[in-house]
This record gives C-alpha cells, sequence and structure tokens, in this order.
C-alpha cells in the first residue's frame, strides 16, 4: 500500500485516498497501544469490515490498472488470514510474527510463557550461565523438563530459521543451562499466607495444575493441590517415559514448587473423594480445575475388551507408576502421536517383549509425533507400517490372537490440513499380535465434571478470556480444556489462570489486555574472533547409542558440552538490540 501512494498518479479519487485510508488502517493495527494515535482508535473500530468495503469500492471505481489491482493484496489476505487481522485489531498481536513493534524478539512472542529466550540464549553465549538460569526459571516453573519435553515453538518462529537458515537449538541451550546450575541458584519470594487469606483448592498436579498452585502460592494465598494418583506430575509422569524425562529430575522440579502455603494431597480424585460443592463448603474461595485429558479413546472394533487389547494412557500408567510391564510377545501400536511413540519406546523395554510395529493410517509425513522421536523409534528396532487401518480384532478364548488390517490410500485434505485416509478396496490382511496397544488420542473424563458444562468429547467448558467454568469461583484450564495439548500449553494455561484467580479473589475487572512485551534490557553481545570458512551450523543434541537403550531407561538425549553450547548461542541474530541498543 505504500508502494501504491508513491506511484498513484491522483487524478481519480478512489485511488488517491481510498488507498491512503487503506494504508492508514494498516498501519493502525500494526502500532502498539503505546504507540497509538488519537485516530486510532476510530480506524480500529472501522477495522475489517470498512477495510473490506473500502478496498472493494476501489477495485470497482478506479479508472486505471494500478487503482483497479491496488486493494487486492489487503482482500486476499482478508479472506484467507482474516485470523491475522483479528489478532491485530482485537488482541494488539502478531502471530506471524512479522511486525516488530507488536513482537520484539519472536523468540520470545512465540513462547507461551514469556520467556526472554534471546536474553538467556545472550548469556549462554557469553558465558553467564547463572544468569541464563534465572531468566528462565522467572517465566518457567518447569525449567529442566521443557528443556527435556518442550515442543519448542521459539525455535518455529526464530529470524534465524525463517529468514533462509537453520533456527537457533534453543530447547538444546535450555537443556545445557539446567544442567549446569544448581536450581537452588533462583528463590522466588514467596508471600506469607497473612490470617484469614482466601483458600484456592487445585484440583490436579499436572503442569497446569502445579504452575497455577505456585503462581497463586508466590502471591500469598493458601493452596491446596488433589491429585488423583499416587504421584505429583500428571501427563509429566503418568507418560512421558522416564528416558525421555528422568524421575528423579522431575521430581526435583515438582518438590521446588510446594512452598510453605502448598499442600499437596495425593490419591484424592474428583468425583470419588471430594466435589466441587464439598470443596466450596470446606471454605475454597476458588477452585481451579485441571484434570487433564486421561481417557484413551477406543478404537470401536467388536472384541477391543480382550485381553491384550490395551489402552494407550492405561498402559503408559501402568509401567511408569506401578512399574508393571503389560506389553508381550508380538506388540502393534495404533496411532501416531507421542503417545503412540512412547507406547512403542516403552513397550520395546519391556522384557517379555519380541518386537514391537506402529500402524498408521496416513504417511510418516502426517505423523503428529516428533519427527525427533520417529527417528529414535526407528532406531531401536521399532518397525512403522504406513496407511493401514485396523478393521477387525481376531479374538480367541477372551485373548487377542490377531488384527485384520485394510491398506489406505491419501485423499483430499481435511480439516486437520493432512490428506484424509481413504480405505482401498480389497486391500485386507492379517497380522498375528499378542498386544494391541491403542493410542489413538485422550479424551478429558466426563463423569468427575458432573454440574460443570462439559462439551461432549468431555472437555470443560470455559470462558476464553478468564477461565472461568460457569459457576461462582471455579475456573479450568489445560488438558481438560483443551484435549490432549503441549506442555509449555498447560503451564501458559496454568499461569493465566492463575491471574484470573487472583483477580477474582481481589474483586478486580475479570479481564486482561494484552501487553506487547518489547526487550527492555541490553547485553552486550559476545565478542568473538573473526573466523574465515564455513559459517557455524546448527548443534544437533547427541543421543545415547541405540544398543545403549537396549530394555533399559536412561536418559536418551544428551546435554552438550559448553563449547558447543557457546558457539550455537552465537548464531543468535539478537533481534532484541535494535530495541535495547543505547544509542
Amino acid at each position: 500500500m505504500e508502494f501504491i501512494q508513491n506511484e498513484s498518479c491522483g487524478k481519480c479519487i478512489p485511488c488517491r485516498e481510498g488507498t491512503r485510508r487503506m494504508l492508514e488502517i494498516l498501519q493502525a493495527i500494526t502500532r502498539p497501544r503505546r504507540k497509538e494515535e488519537d485516530t486510532d482508535a476510530l480506524l480500529l473500530f472501522q477495522g475489517i469490515m470498512y477495510l473490506k468495503e473500502l478496498g472493494e469500492t476501489i477495485r470497482k471505481t478506479s479508472l486505471c490498472g494500478l487503482g483497479q489491482t491496488a486493494p487486492n493484496p489487503v482482500l486476499s489476505t482478508l479472506r484467507w488470514f482474516r485470523d491475522e487481522y483479528e489478532a491485530h485489531i482485537f488482541e494488539r498481536s502478531c502471530p506471524a510474527g512479522t511486525c516488530k513493534e507488536l513482537v520484539g524478539a519472536p523468540c520470545q512472542s512465540g513462547c507461551p510463557v514469556g520467556t526472554e529466550v534471546w536474553r538467556y540464549v545472550a548469556h549462554v553465549g557469553r558465558g553467564e550461565y547463572s544468569d541464563a538460569y534465572r531468566v528462565i526459571r522467572t517465566a518457567n516453573p518447569f525449567p529442566s523438563a521443557c528443556a527435556r519435553v518442550c515442543n519448542h515453538p521459539c525455535e518455529d518462529v526464530c529470524r534465524c530459521g525463517t529468514t533462509g537458515g537453520e533456527p537457533i537449538a534453543i530447547r538444546t541451550l535450555k537443556r545445557f543451562v539446567v544442567d549446569n546450575v544448581d536450581p537452588a541458584s533462583y528463590k522466588p519470594f514467596v508471600k506469607k499466607a497473612k490470617p484469614g487469606a482466601p483458600k484456592v483448592a487445585v484440583i490436579g498436579a499436572g503442569p497446569s495444575g502445579l504452575a497455577a498452585a505456585h503462581q497463586l502460592s508466590l502471591a500469598g494465598y493458601p493452596v491446596t493441590i488433589f491429585e488423583k494418583e499416587k504421584k505429583a506430575g500428571g501427563m509429566l509422569v503418568c507418560a512421558i517415559p522416564a528416558y525421555r524425562l528422568p524421575r528423579e529430575t522431575l521430581q526435583k522440579e515438582i518438590d521446588s514448587l510446594l512452598n510453605e502455603n502448598v499442600e499437596l494431597r495425593l490419591n484424592q480424585a474428583l468425583g470419588r473423594d471430594f466435589t466441587i460443592e464439598s470443596l466450596q463448603k470446606d471454605g475454597y474461595r476458588a477452585i481451579y480445575v485441571a484434570t487433564g485429558s486421561h481417557k484413551s479413546k477406543k478404537l470401536g472394533l467388536e472384541g477391543e475388551d480382550a485381553s491384550g487389547v490395551i489402552p494407550g494412557i492405561k498402559f503408559l500408567k501402568a509401567y511408569n507408576l506401578d512399574g508393571e510391564e503389560l506389553a508381550k510377545g508380538r506388540v502393534g501400536i495404533i496411532g501416531g502421536g507421542n503417545s503412540a511413540l512412547d507406547a512403542a519406546r516403552v513397550a520395546m523395554r519391556q522384557q517379555a517383549v519380541n518386537n514391537v510395529t506402529i500402524f498408521y493410517r496416513r504417511t510418516r509425513a502426517e505423523m503428529p509425533a516428533y519427527s525427533e522421536e520417529i527417528d529414535a523409534a526407528l532406531e531401536e528396532g521399532i518397525k512403522v507400517v504406513e496407511l493401514v487401518a485396523p478393521t477387525a480384532l481376531k479374538v480367541e478364548g477372551g485373548k487377542l490372537k490377531a488384527v485384520e488390517f485394510i491398506k489406505n490410500e491419501l485423499g483430499e485434505r481435511d480439516s486437520s490440513g493432512r490428506a484424509r485416509p481413504m480405505p482401498v478396496n480389497g486391500s485386507e490382511y492379517t497380522v498375528e499380535l499378542d498386544t494391541l496397544i491403542a493410542a489413538i488420542s485422550e479424551d478429558p473424563e466426563f463423569e468427575p465434571l458432573a454440574g460443570l458444562s462439559v462439551a461432549k468429547n468431555g472437555a470443560l467448558v470455559v470462558n476464553k478470556e478468564n477461565f472461568t467454568a460457569g459457576r461462582a469461583g471455579v475456573f479450568g484450564g489445560g488438558d481438560v480444556v483443551t484435549g490432549p495439548n503441549t506442555v509449555i500449553d498447560s503451564i501458559a494455561a496454568g499461569k493465566n489462570a492463575a491471574v484470573m484467580v487472583e483477580r477474582y479473589l481481589s474483586g478486580r475487572q475479570m479481564k486482561v489486555l494484552k501487553k506487547v512485551k518489547l526487550p527492555t534490557v541490553y547485553i552486550e553481545p559476545a565478542a568473538e574472533a573473526e573466523e574465515e570458512g564455513e559459517p557455524a551450523q546448527r548443534v544437533e543434541h547427541a543421543l545415547l547409542a541405540a544398543q545403549e537403550r537396549q530394555k533399559n531407561f536412561c536418559e536418551v538425549e544428551l546435554c552438550p558440552d559448553a563449547a558447543a553450547a557457546q558457539c550455537e548461542a552465537r548464531r543468535c541474530l539478537r533481534c532484541d538490540v535494535e530495541f535495547t541498543q543505547p544509542s
């Protein structure tokens, strides 16, 4: 639109004035609130519909080809990327990470908990590891867990990657920091709970519940966490295997969140040992429901209750919580997500297992599981059979004997953007299996949430702006609301919900306007000697050799050394400097 303004001959009003007005609107929606001008309120109010109508009018009434085509880029993006416009107008955010004044450093805006990624990467590059740890821990109560299992959305928006190179290995740098700095170096200030301070109940000790409880405890609220299982951690301990997240590391992290304002009660299940009503009668002024999504979806095949057919989460919980090995002989896994990969790799390590095969209805390219997890599974001898779906279970004497599959071919794309698997007539075949693990996703459990608004899939329905669950003092967040989600998104939900719980208890408005977080601290770039040759390549995390992983749960991903970490950190483009460098 700026180009059009420069090129317009100015002879017709639609092109001359209309495109100028469109440019003003675009400029207004890309400015942060702190730089809004007096006219921005009107421009934002006019918003999307006015922009569309204005563009159509200019296109139809301009006298030359320049004016007639000028609105096309705006009209096209309004059609295909309307959500981007809405995010800019209503949330003052830029999901694509391109508006510098709304984004700052893309890595920070890409982190759901707002970690100042650029800042700790800069500290690593300078060898200031304790400073790096404090930056990480200030935003994230689970630094060691996320250094191992986070899906690192920050890397997806890193400018090193979006400008044609390889993104900074941010999670690998975080792993280096947490493994080389004593967590005791960071001690958050805990406000002592006053007598008579309103009590808060948190139902579920997963990452979302623990994050919310920790946040509220720091603010001086007495919090009681009720956890159904015998151990705290939610999916971190129930589903993620120890070879990805060592149990000692996880337990230390959880213990660090339990301060004097937090009480943890294990083996306490909602609907069995207490209800929402009973908690309110016991004096809890606010309740945060974060029970997770622990109910495995069924295959929908006859004979699914036979011995040898095991829901994915049940299988993982049996081993992770009780050390019980349920897999035997020839094992088949149905699914292509991270739970399916975890189930397959856990099964491969169990003593009575001969071989493990993952059966997936699409191709590997469409598998939701992390690519590195698939590679690791293949290295460990697990087979992946693509483009097949189970059609029948063959059961004898109440035990699984075989599974009938049908081959698929890929058709049109579905709502997820992936190609839809279409069965190939007459391609049925049978595979003999002793154990079949169904890991095709999970749903929240419906029954314990009785009395609250629940969706068809069992998910708790909440107000997206303030996490309220339709009942005074009751909030919800994490996987129980969204269904299976990432660890970092669950932590973010817990932290954000805690803000709303605190506002509710203090009688403040239940709405927070999103603030643009721009870098504010200047960190001098690390001095580097000029070297000729090829630029440094992205560091790849080292893995324990495949033969050393057999039948054990030793941690697979290894920590990089200091030289590799500093070299990787110094590849950073330092997007923060343009905001913080002294003039």
